[in-house]
């Protein structure tokens, strides 16, 4: 248990934790920070102009999935294996 004199520390102004947005976030500047579903995640989900997200989604998913797969196709045909 603390004692009176600590626990009337930690329960001052200064010390309490502040669950608020920052001033900085909420100036001219920056403006207000958007609100709803899809508002805080660093790239755009709808309405994009050239590719949309699913097919960049799964044409990278697709790439990185087959990388390993191409690169030894290419090593062993190098190597005269698949010439046999």
């Amino acid at each position: 248990m603390l004692s009176k004199p600590a626990s009337r520390v930690l329960s001052q102004k200064a010390f309490m934790r502040n669950f608020q947005s920052s001033a900085r976030s909420m100036n001219k500047i920056y403006g207000t920070p958007a609100e709803g579903p899809y508002s805080n995640l660093p790239f755009k989900v709808h309405n994009r102009r050239f590719i949309p997200f699913g097919v960049y989604y799964w044409g990278v998913l697709g790439f990185f999935f087959a990388f390993p797969f191409l690169t030894t196709y290419l090593h062993l045909y190098k190597s005269g294996a698949l010439n046999e």
